[in-house]
């Protein structure tokens, strides 16, 4: 997997700090200023200490997917159920602790999510990794160790929020550490990570599944790529973007230089600088301000939100947690988690689309393609499951299931986080990313605690509910949203301001990276 796009020619130093100024006249008549623009060559390389940092950062995404699969394929395990006294319970009574199991640990994520940004905004992003990582491991501790599932439910809320936490400040990281040219591939690190997690618990809960302890494993397993992750902070720099915004250019220009090379250091500093500049004038963005008209804020929150949203109604995390639950409609409890394996694999090879794809075509290209494949998988599975069961109709449960799989792989899963890290200003991104992760976690726990009953009274409404959803998401993107692909902080700001939704748009025809590429980047500060 290569990162790094073919090298332009440079342009000499004279040339690439012009400044202009254009006044209209009718501007001037009114007394109104009109921004300098200012011009720098933009850089085409990729340092490959960048790519290390950005997949230690992802770790997080990991620690996430691992939960996933380890969770959900312990509802079989012998050992789970007779430690936890499932043998003799009522099938209500089971449903009601697989969902308070779910619902526990995505109600975490979502007070780590809301809460974290102050801490993101006031100490750093890194010290904010730190502290996550610190109350994951705690939460996940509890849980492998748990004698009771009153403990059980206790680990879940703090590990929970651990990754709520997470969620919120990696992909944050990721991206104001990233060049504009691979902000998307490297952003999308976290959600392959994701799909790298849930694959490894998968595989693990093979031989797992067989070992009455062996739940204790898929609960606690991630602690270790956790104490990686807190090991990998010593070498990590802070974001440049967040040092600039709070007036310490000297460390902003340090943690610049560890990610990019020695002539791209000054022209990246003097951008970040010009971002905070803007930022400055106006302060740290207020919780009221996000509901704004100002810079079309309430517009993205609103579409930040939705894309979370969205995502989570589309029936992902639904479909990976209660897969082996799903299957074993149709399979034994063995095979079951086999087939797990099969769908988690698929999930995770798909995602590599992304990494190649969502800088060349795009988000909205991605976005609204995913949704189209999503809605006529679950489609298809949605009559399936109306259908007498058999094995030959759980195989091709399977295929949709695949295939549905894969359109959100290489889209809404990783997209969304893409977006919602990088299309809202510095000033509020804080506030505005822990908004959108809120909603990610709030629909994640909703989901999970109403499907093992709502997948009981009908699977095949379950899997028609969320291809309403996708189409519902499908349209809205491609409606409403701008394309961000390879442009500057200030130049999203741009196009969310000149962005009308039609019916047909122009930007759909061709591929982002024509559209959006030139040789010079315009930053403009008022």
């Amino acid at each position: 997997m290569s990162l790094t796009p073919v090298n332009k020619t440079e342009t000499p130093d004279n040339e690439k700090s012009s400044v202009t100024q254009d006044v209209d006249p009718s501007d001037a008549e009114l007394g109104v200023e009109k921004p300098e623009v200012f011009h720098h060559h933009k850089t085409t390389r990729t340092k490959p200490f960048i790519v290390l940092v950005a997949a230690c950062a992802a770790l997080g995404g990991l620690i996430f997917g691992y939960d996933i699969a380890g969770a959900g394929a312990t509802f079989l395990m012998p050992g789970f159920q007779e430690h936890f006294g499932w043998n003799n319970m009522t099938t209500s009574e089971i449903d009601q602790d697989k969902a308070f199991i779910n619902g526990l640990f995505g109600a975490g994520a979502t007070i780590g999510a809301v809460s974290i940004p102050y801490v993101a905004d006031k100490y750093g992003r890194r010290p904010t990794l730190f502290v996550a990582t610190l109350v994951f491991i705690f939460g996940a501790s509890l849980q492998a160790a748990a004698p009771t599932m009153a403990v059980m439910y206790a680990g879940r809320v703090f590990s929970g929020f651990g990754i709520g936490a997470l969620s919120m400040v990696s992909p944050v990281y990721i991206s104001e550490l990233s060049p504009e040219h691979v902000r998307g591939q490297l952003s999308t690190l976290w959600q392959l990570a994701i799909t790298a997690g849930i694959l490894i618990a998968a595989a693990a809960n093979i031989g797992l599944a067989k070992w009455d302890q062996g739940w204790r494993i898929s609960y606690g397993g991630n602690i270790l790529f956790a104490i990686v992750l807190l090991l990998a902070l010593i070498f990590m720099p802070e974001s440049p973007r967040y040092l600039a915004g709070k007036g310490l250019d000297e460390k902003a220009r340090a943690a610049m230089a560890t990610v990019r090379y020695d002539d791209e250091v000054d022209d990246e500093v003097e951008e970040v600088k010009a971002e905070a500049m803007e930022e400055k004038k106006h302060g740290v963005a207020s919780w009221r301000e996000l509901f704004s008209s100002d810079n079309k804020m309430r517009y993205r929150l609103f579409l930040g939100v939705s894309l979370f949203s969205i995502q989570q109604l589309s029936g992902i995390n639904a479909v990976m947690f209660y897969a082996p639950t799903i299957l074993q409609n149709f399979f034994g409890d063995y095979e079951s988690i086999i087939g797990t394996f099969v769908l988690n694999f698929i999930n995770f090879a798909s995602t590599f689309i992304t990494i190649y794809t969502v800088e060349k075509f795009g988000r909205v290209k991605l976005l609204v393609t995913g949704a189209v494949v999503m809605c006529c998988a679950l489609l298809a599975n949605a009559v399936l499951s109306s259908v007498e069961q058999s094995a030959t109709i759980g195989y091709i449960v399977v295929v949709f299931a695949a295939i549905y799989i894969i359109g959100f792989a290489y889209s809404w899963g990783p997209v969304a986080w893409v977006v919602c890290a990088e299309f809202f200003p510095l000033r509020a991104r804080g506030k505005a990313t822990g908004l959108t992760s809120m909603s990610h976690w709030l629909w994640t726990t909703i989901v999970g605690a109403v499907f093992p009953m709502a997948s009981t009274a009908s699977l095949s409404g379950c899997f028609a509910f969320f291809s309403v959803m996708t189409a519902v998401g499908g349209i809205m993107v491609y409606t409403f949203m701008a394309e961000t692909a390879n442009l500057t902080i200030l130049e999203i700001d741009e196009a969310y301001a000149n962005h009308k939704p039609k019916l047909l748009r122009d930007d759909f025809r061709c591929s982002a990276k024509a559209n959006n590429e030139s040789d010079d980047e315009v930053i403009a500060v008022q």
